[in-house]
């Protein structure tokens, strides 16, 4: 599987790009390139999230970057006001990763919403070492 990169689709997809799209987006790539699927269909993705935007749209980056989606039943939404976490297993293999959004970065990515405007906040977020948007996890 490849990276996804196609921001003008992503947004298409999800209706307009936003940071928290992206951070899904970020995390799905991450999750690929570590896991080393086949394809989607070797993918199954638990996500740990409010059930309420903008955090949940974290959800849509990581169908758009994963191919785990809702009707295929390979994404999973658990309902938490926790930390957002993610976690994503190859099943072919049974190698899992664990990723949390970094402390701070939805914070940072709604100022510059505030500063910016929402599009300049996604290419921002885009361009941000993964390390600065999450962590993995043990």
């Amino acid at each position: 599987m490849k990276p996804f990169t196609d921001l003008d689709a992503a947004a298409a997809f999800h209706g307009h790009l936003g940071p928290n799209l992206i951070i899904g987006i970020k995390m799905g790539n991450h999750a690929i390139g570590v896991l080393q699927p086949e394809n989607c269909f070797k993918l199954q993705t638990e996500v740990h999230c409010p059930a309420r935007p903008p955090v949940s749209c974290i959800i849509d980056g990581l169908q758009l970057s994963t191919g785990c989606t809702m009707g295929k039943k390979s994404i999973e939404h658990v309902v938490s006001d926790g930390p957002v976490k993610v976690i994503v297993t190859n099943t072919s293999t049974q190698k899992s990763i664990a990723m949390q959004v970094a402390d701070g970065f939805i914070e940072k990515a709604v100022a510059w919403m505030s500063e910016v405007g929402e599009v300049e906040a996604s290419k921002r977020t885009w361009d941000a070492d993964d390390e600065q948007v999450f962590t993995v996890v043990k």
